[in-house]
């Protein structure tokens, strides 16, 4: 167990940072999981808009360090293929 001030905050700090990340993290999971569900269901309209609310919560991922920019913009890119590959066919 940590012995100065400065690391029990750091500890303290660390686990509701944690906490909050894991949370942003979750809703980054059911918002890729809802806009899968709406593809295979061939609901295009509801989709793209559960696609740009996706994105958006990969870019404030991004911003906040939850998730690496490369991974978010590898998710994205596959996300767009999934959909536009649903519409063609």
């Amino acid at each position: 167990m940590p012995t100065n001030k400065s690391t029990l905050k750091r500890m303290r700090t660390s686990v509701k940072s944690g906490i909050r990340n894991k949370a942003r993290r979750s809703s980054l999971w059911t918002s890729e999981k809802n806009f899968r569900n709406a593809v295979e269901q061939g609901d295009f309209e509801e989709a793209r808009q559960l696609l740009n609310k996706t994105f958006s919560l990969y870019d404030k991922a991004i911003k906040t360090n939850v998730v690496h920019k490369n991974r978010a913009n590898r998710k994205k890119a596959r996300l767009s293929a999934v959909l536009s590959n649903a519409k063609n066919g």
